[in-house]
């Protein structure tokens, strides 16, 4: 592969993020819209939300790694369609946990959730689990489903985009 600058592309997964490049990712996965400051950042790793858990640090603080930018990318999606993110702590830990194993086959995953609990599903393979979730004794309940492997898309996108200039 090559790198940001043409030659060898380094993948999003393989690099770390600083604070300022994740804001810039979100934004622009927010398209602007969302007011996302360094402070917000701060916020949530002081509350355990989302933690830089990077290996490298830049001015002091601890880098994001790959897991940390789709998780808060996944948060700021929850958070524009109205669900309360401080609801999510359980299911930040089941998606970072997963994270690698989605990284290399994202195309067929959907992510649901009641607002409560979340699922990882295979469209294909686990079609009667998706559809138990949808329609089992919980029917009903509203329940949100996104594509995870569009969002992994979506940030790989955004970071070839915004900061390959920079590297």
């Amino acid at each position: 592969m090559e790198n940001m600058s043409g030659n060898n592309k380094i993948k999003p997964i393989d690099r770390e993020y600083t604070a300022k490049e994740v804001q810039a990712v979100l934004r622009a996965l927010t398209g602007d819209t969302e007011k996302i400051g360094l402070a917000l950042l701060n916020y949530y790793a002081r509350t355990d939300l989302v933690c830089a858990t990077g290996r490298s640090q830049h001015r002091g603080r601890k880098k994001y790694c790959y897991a940390d930018v789709v998780l808060l990318s996944w948060l700021f999606r929850m958070k524009r369609e109205g669900l309360p993110v401080n609801r999510f702590r359980r299911g930040i830990a089941y998606l970072r946990k997963r994270l690698p194993k989605l990284y290399n086959n994202p195309k067929d995953m959907i992510m649901l959730t009641d607002g409560k609990h979340l699922f990882i599903k295979h469209r294909v393979d686990d079609k009667n689990a998706i559809a138990e979730v949808l329609t089992g004794p919980r029917a009903g309940q509203y329940v949100w489903a996104y594509s995870i492997g569009s969002l992994i898309e979506e940030v790989d996108r955004v970071i070839y985009k915004k900061l390959a200039k920079a590297a």
